[in-house]
C-alpha cells in the first residue's frame, strides 16, 4: 500500500500561513491537487505530493524555522485519534508509548521507538527519507510538538531534556532556542529526545480515562483496518476524529464512506443514531479538550473546531452542555484545583 498523509496537516499549513485562494494554488503547485482536495474529508495525500507541499510552504513563508513554529503550538487534535489519546493519557510517559504504537498511522515516514536506561527515557525518531529541508521540517515539527506535550500535560520544573538532531546545524540554528527548551546537540546519528523518567510520570492534569480508552480503541481499529466490519456509528466517528478542524457536512461524510446521504441516514437510524448527534458529540469532545488547556481562549477554540464566528460556537456549546463555554471552563478549573 502506498504511503499517504492525512490532508489535515496540509490544511494546517494553509491556516498557519493565512493563505487565500492564490496562496493555496502556490502551496499546491507541482502536485496536481486542487483546493477541494485539501478540504475533502476522504482525501489522503501521497508522499511525493506531501513533500512538494511542505517545500512550497517553506518557500512561501520565507521562514526556514517554520517546522519549529508549527510544532510548538500544534493542537493535539491535529493528530486525530492519536492526539485525543495523548491529551487524555494518564501521564506523558503513556502518551509517548501511544506515539510509538500508533504514530505511523499519521506520519508513515517517521517511526517512533522508545528505550529506557536507568532513570532515563528516550524517544528515537527514525526518518525513512533522505535528509533534506522537508525531512528536517518533519522532524522539527515532531520534536517541538513532543516537548510542547510535556509542558501542556504536566508543567513543572524538572530535568532539562536532551535533544539530539540527526543532521548538522542549519543556518538558522539560533532560532531553535526560541522554540525548544532543551539541551541541543546537532550532527548525531539519529534524532532523539531523552527525558528523566520521573518527569514523564507526573500525572496529566487533564487525564480522562474514558476518553483515553475510546481513542485507543479507535487507533486499534484503524491499525488493523477493520473498517468493513465496524458499525456505521464507528465509521462516522472515526472519520470525524481523524479529520478535526472542520465542521463536516453529512454529504461529505457519506461521500467518504461511498454511500448516499439517504443510505447513511438509514444505517445510522437503524443503530439509533443521527449524523447530527455524532457530529455534536465529536465537536463537544474536541471543545472540552481544548478549553481545558492553558493558553486557549473561547475564540481560539472556536477557530480550531472550524467555526466561522465565536457566537455560533457559543450557541452550540450551550446546546451541548447547558452553559456558556467560559462558565464551563471556570467550573472545570475549580474542580481541578480542588482535586489538586
Amino acid at each position: 500500500m502506498p504511503l499517504t498523509f492525512p490532508s489535515t496537516y496540509s490544511r494546517m499549513l494553509v491556516r498557519e500561513l493565512a493563505l487565500g485562494d492564490t496562496g493555496i494554488q502556490g502551496l499546491l503547485a507541482g502536485t496536481g491537487l486542487h483546493r477541494k482536495d485539501l478540504f475533502s474529508l476522504d482525501h489522503h495525500i501521497s508522499l511525493a505530493d506531501q513533500h512538494t507541499i511542505i517545500r512550497n510552504g517553506l518557500h512561501i513563508s520565507g521562514n526556514p524555522a517554520l517546522g519549529l513554529q508549527i510544532g510548538s503550538h500544534m493542537p493535539l487534535s491535529a493528530h486525530g485519534a492519536i492526539g485525543v489519546a495523548l491529551a487524555a493519557a494518564p501521564n506523558p510517559l503513556v502518551g509517548f508509548q501511544v506515539m510509538e504504537r500508533f504514530g505511523m498511522l499519521r506520519v508513515p515516514v517517521i517511526a517512533v521507538q522508545t528505550a529506557e536506561a536507568g532513570p532515563w527515557f528516550t524517544l528515537r525518531l527514525e526518518a525513512a527519507l533522505p535528509m533534506d529541508e522537508v525531512s528536517r521540517f518533519m522532524l522539527e515539527v515532531m520534536v517541538a510538538s513532543m516537548l510542547a506535550l510535556i509542558e501542556l500535560s504536566s508543567p513543572r520544573p524538572g530535568t532539562r531534556p536532551l535533544v539530539e538532531l540527526g543532521y548538522p546545524e542549519p543556518p538558522y540554528v539560533e532560532r531553535y532556542a526560541d522554540y525548544l527548551d532543551a539541551e541541543l546537540r546537532f550532527g548525531r546519528a539519529a534524532t532523539s529526545l531523552t527525558f528523566a523518567r520521573a518527569d514523564l510520570e507526573v500525572p496529566n492534569t487533564f487525564a480522562d480515562a474514558e476518553v483515553y480508552e475510546q481513542a485507543i480503541a479507535l487507533c486499534e481499529r484503524l491499525r488493523v483496518r477493520l473498517a468493513g466490519r465496524e458499525s456505521w456509528q464507528a465509521k462516522v466517528e472515526g472519520l470525524l476524529q481523524q479529520h478535526p478542524g472542520q465542521i463536516w457536512r453529512i454529504q461529505e461524510v457519506a461521500g467518504a464512506l461511498n454511500v448516499s446521504v439517504r443510505s447513511l441516514t438509514r444505517h445510522l437510524a437503524q443503530e439509533g443514531k443521527s449524523y447530527q448527534q455524532l457530529l455534536d458529540q465529536e465537536l463537544c469532545r474536541q471543545a472540552l479538550v481544548h478549553l481545558s488547556l492553558p493558553g486557549q481562549t473561547v475564540a481560539s477554540v472556536a477557530n480550531i473546531l472550524g467555526y466561522q464566528d465565536v457566537s455560533s460556537f457559543r450557541r452550540a456549546f450551550r446546546r451541548w452542555r447547558g452553559v456558556a463555554p467560559q462558565d464551563w471552563r471556570r467550573n472545570d478549573r475549580a474542580d481541578h484545583a480542588r482535586l489538586a
